[in-house]
C-alpha cells in the first residue's frame, strides 16, 4: 500500500490563479505534500499551460475539483451539465490531471426541502454518464462526494453513493468520501470507509471543524486502522478552508477562520496526518 498525500489549494487561494499557483506548488514540495487538488469552478480562467509547467517541475501531482453551478446542477439541467463537466474534464487534462471530483452532480448548498427522487436520480445518471465516458477517454477518473445534508438532499452517504455508481454503470468513477461529512451522516466513519470498500480511491481529510487536523473530534486512529484494513491505496487530501470565495463559503456556512493560517495546517495537521499514514502501513 502507497497513498499520497496532498492538500487542496483551498489553503492558499480562494481561486486557482496564476499567482496562486506559484505560490502553493512550491509551498507543498517544502512540506513534503505530494498532490495538490486545485479548483475548477470557473474552468475557462484557469492558465493551464502555466499550472502544468509548475507541477511537472516541482515533482507534485495535480487534482481537481469542483462544484456544479446552480444553473447546470445534472438533476435539473443534465444536458448542461454534461457540457461543464465536459469542459472542466478537458482542463485538467490539459494540466495533467488524472482525477476530477467534488460535487460533480449538483450545486453546494442547494437542497429541494425534500427526500431525492428517482426523477432527480436519473437526470444525474444523463449528465454524468457522458462526462464519465469523455474522461475515461482523456484517462481521467470522475469522483462523485456524497456531502451531509446541509449542503445537498442527493447524496448524504456512502450507501447511498454506491447505489448511484451502480446507476450510472461506468468503470472509471470512483466515490470521493470526505471525513467531515461522513462524520455527520454515517454510522460511523470507519464503517462508511468499510461499506465503501474498493469503490472510494480518494478521500478528504477534514476535521469536525473544518480546521488543522488533529485538533477536533474526529477519530483519526480508527480512520487510518480501517484504511489500512481495507487495503486503502489512493490520494488522502485535507482540505481546510483557510481561504475561500463568497459564493462557497455561503454554501459551506464558513462564517470564522478555521485556522489561524497556513502554516498553522503545513506546521500542524500536515506532520499529524502524515504520520498517521506511516504509523498505520500506508506510506
Amino acid at each position: 500500500m502507497s497513498v499520497k498525500i496532498g492538500m487542496h489549494a483551498s489553503l492558499w487561494a480562494a481561486s486557482w490563479t496564476r499567482e496562486a499557483a506559484e505560490l502553493a506548488v512550491p509551498e507543498a514540495a517544502e512540506h513534503g505534500l505530494e498532490a495538490i487538488e486545485f479548483p475548477l469552478l470557473v474552468p475557462e480562467e484557469v492558465d493551464a499551460p502555466h499550472s502544468r509547467k509548475l507541477f511537472e517541475k516541482y515533482g507534485i501531482e495535480p487534482t481537481s475539483s469542483l462544484c456544479l453551478p446552480e444553473d447546470k446542477m445534472a438533476q435539473l439541467y443534465p444536458e448542461k451539465a454534461e457540457h461543464f463537466l465536459i469542459q472542466a474534464l478537458d482542463k485538467a487534462h490539459e494540466i495533467g490531471s488524472t482525477y476530477l471530483g467534488g460535487v460533480t452532480f449538483s450545486a453546494l448548498g442547494f437542497r429541494s426541502g425534500k427526500p431525492p427522487t428517482k426523477g432527480e436520480y436519473e437526470n444525474m445518471v444523463r449528465g454524468l454518464k457522458p462526462a464519465a465516458r469523455h474522461a475515461r477517454k482523456l484517462g481521467v477518473t470522475l469522483g462523485i462526494e456524497p456531502c451531509n445534508r446541509y449542503e445537498t438532499h442527493l447524496l448524504n452517504t456512502s450507501s447511498q453513493s454506491l447505489m448511484f455508481l451502480e446507476m450510472l454503470d461506468e468503470p472509471n468513477v470512483t466515490i470521493h468520501l470526505d471525513t467531515y461529512h461522513m462524520n455527520i451522516e454515517e454510522k460511523g466513519i470507519g464503517g462508511g470507509f468499510r461499506n465503501a470498500g474498493k469503490n472510494c480511491s480518494y478521500v478528504h481529510i477534514s476535521e469536525s471543524d473544518r480546521g488543522v487536523p488533529g485538533t477536533g473530534t474526529i477519530d483519526w486512529d480508527e480512520i487510518f486502522r480501517t484504511l489500512a484494513d481495507i487495503k486503502f491505496a489512493g490520494k488522502l487530501v485535507i482540505e481546510c478552508f483557510v481561504t475561500l470565495p463568497p459564493e462557497i463559503a455561503a454554501a459551506l456556512s464558513v462564517w470564522r477562520p478555521v485556522a489561524k493560517d497556513r502554516q498553522e495546517v503545513l506546521e500542524k495537521g500536515v506532520p499529524f496526518i502524515k504520520g498517521l499514514a506511516r504509523v498505520h502501513g500506508l506510506t
